[in-house]
């Protein structure tokens, strides 16, 4: 009896410490990678934003051409999609889960209505906003890439 319960720790403790070093290596692996992945959506996120203001067909641009993590599908998020990156319990500026850092509150969402305007989302207060992207007329905002299935 002694003999199987000692040869059972012994063939299990090395299997526990290989799948412990693998969990960390991916961990470190994603976090290297400049992304993050949301348990709770599936989602993978750029783990900051864009770094400086822009229109939106540029937010779209950057993101379409990101290479980032190993993966160059990156897109604009749906604005529902932003919105489950909001908690409005956190005690920071912009109250973002995760380990994502922004440099603004407003993010360009590659959500439009009818009418051809492009929805954006603040991290400071929540809210939504339109801004009218023909023309030349809209806004100005950041890119939050994500990859992963869409609305």
């Amino acid at each position: 009896m002694f003999l199987k319960k000692g040869f059972m720790r012994s063939a299990i403790l090395p299997i526990i410490s290989i799948l412990l070093v693998a969990c960390v290596h991916v961990a470190i692996s994603q976090e290297s990678a400049g992304t993050w992945l949301d348990d709770a959506t599936g989602l993978l996120w750029a783990d900051k934003d864009n770094g400086s203001d822009l229109g939106w067909s540029q937010a779209a641009d950057y993101c379409e051409n990101l290479n980032l993590g190993g993966y160059d599908d990156w897109r604009l998020p749906a604005i529902k999609e932003l919105k489950t990156l909001y908690d409005r319990s956190l005690k920071q500026q912009y109250k973002i889960k995760g380990p994502i850092k922004l440099e603004a509150a407003g993010m360009w969402s590659g959500s439009t209505n009818n009418s051809g305007d492009a929805w954006s989302f603040n991290f400071f207060n929540g809210g939504t906003s339109l801004s009218p992207i023909r023309g030349g007329c809209g806004g100005s905002g950041r890119a939050l890439c994500v990859r992963g299935s869409s609305e």
